[in-house]
């Protein structure tokens, strides 16, 4: 493993966590989808920094060849595309010039993505799908590697259904809740980029496709699957195949040689069609792979009530002994990296407490 490599994808993932202010899901998550290949899709209201994030690391590997559109029902398939060639239109032939569009790219953005119109939709989902642009019925492969979409809103009908679905990893995104962190937002510096190039990414790729994924972690797979089917939420045997990359990808990041059981958190990612089902698939994950973790994300919740009704200097105390104790059962949890987490967060809410009602700035 080249952990020039790997440090380099590392750092540019925390660059965007450093950048995007609670947004550290949303970072890494995108970092995996380029390093497996799979498109991503960010969903959420206006202003919330989803075009800024994909921008970032859409141009942060020198030599990848770059699209991004704002789609509009207004948009032609010539902006995405490219023109026809009047030169070949005189001989019958309807070639289109495709440099600096769509096919050509290595790493897209559509902003406003399901506003695709049916006469781009079909030429769309063959290139995301099979990486294939017909260009006068002769097939020319597409380098894609990832394409990232953002949304105000969910699709609605059912022509857009498969382009929604072959969004493998989705995010929903919010404006910042945190104080310390809005404030952290309206003072952040432009951080620095990472040194990346396209073959930087290629080889990273290749590291994650030998990442191993054992028979015990295909076992929980499994379970997870009957029991989100129990419940009434059922993937496509694709998504649960195409997940499987994107779970290397995670381990990779992680310094990983194999795909562990506490890897499989991000499978939260992949398999919800509406934002509401997120919690319900996280709880059935941590259920069947580590219960210590469905306790840590109750308390998780517990520290953010609390953290919400501290406003004056009574509330404060109070709320910085519940803290105290919050952090105290955390810490005789099973310390998997996601209650480590969650620790680190408990422990910023009460900074931020205490700075804001008591006048402690530690």
């Amino acid at each position: 493993m080249s952990n020039t490599t790997q440090d380099k994808l590392v750092f540019l993932r925390q660059s965007l966590s450093a950048q995007f202010m609670e947004r550290d899901e949303v970072a890494e998550g995108m970092v995996a989808a380029v390093l497996s290949r799979q498109n991503c899709l960010l969903v959420g209201p206006p202003g919330t920094a989803k075009s800024q994030m994909v921008q970032f690391l859409c141009r942060s590997f020198e030599g990848a060849n770059y699209f991004q559109w704002l789609l509009t029902k207004f948009t032609t398939p010539e902006e995405l595309f490219g023109p026809y060639s009047l030169e070949e239109l005189e001989h019958g032939r309807y070639l289109r010039i495709t440099k600096g569009k769509l096919p050509e790219a290595h790493i897209a953005f559509l902003d406003e993505v399901f506003k695709a119109s049916s006469a781009i939709l079909n030429t769309l989902l063959t290139i995301i799908n099979e990486r294939i642009f017909y260009n006068d019925s002769t097939p020319v492969e597409c380098p894609l590697i990832s394409l990232f979409g953002a949304s105000n809103e969910l699709p609605q009908g059912e022509e857009l259904g498969a382009l929604y679905d072959r969004f493998l990893l989705r995010f929903h995104v919010d404006y910042i809740g945190e104080d310390g962190l809005f404030r952290q937002m309206l003072t952040v510096k432009k951080p620095i980029p990472a040194d990346l190039t396209l073959d930087d990414l290629l080889d990273a790729q290749e590291q994650v496709n030998k990442v191993q994924v054992p028979d015990v972690v295909i076992d929980l797979i499994v379970k997870v699957r009957g029991e989100l089917r129990r419940q009434g939420i059922v993937a496509s045997d694709r998504r649960w195949h195409d997940s499987l990359q994107v779970l290397k990808a995670y381990a990779w990041l992680a310094g990983e040689d194999e795909v562990t059981d506490e890897d499989l958190v991000n499978l939260q990612h992949v398999l919800w069609d509406e934002p509401s089902q997120k919690k319900d698939v996280l709880k059935v994950i941590l259920t069947i792979v580590n219960p210590h973790e469905t306790r840590a994300i109750e308390l998780q919740d517990m520290a953010y009530s609390v953290y919400q009704t501290a406003n004056n200097e009574a509330s404060a105390i109070e709320a910085l002994q519940k803290f105290k104790n919050i952090i105290s059962e955390l810490e005789g949890l099973k310390q998997t990296r996601k209650v480590r987490e969650i620790i680190e967060e408990v422990h910023k809410y009460q900074k931020e407490v205490m700075a804001r009602c008591l006048g402690i700035d530690l």
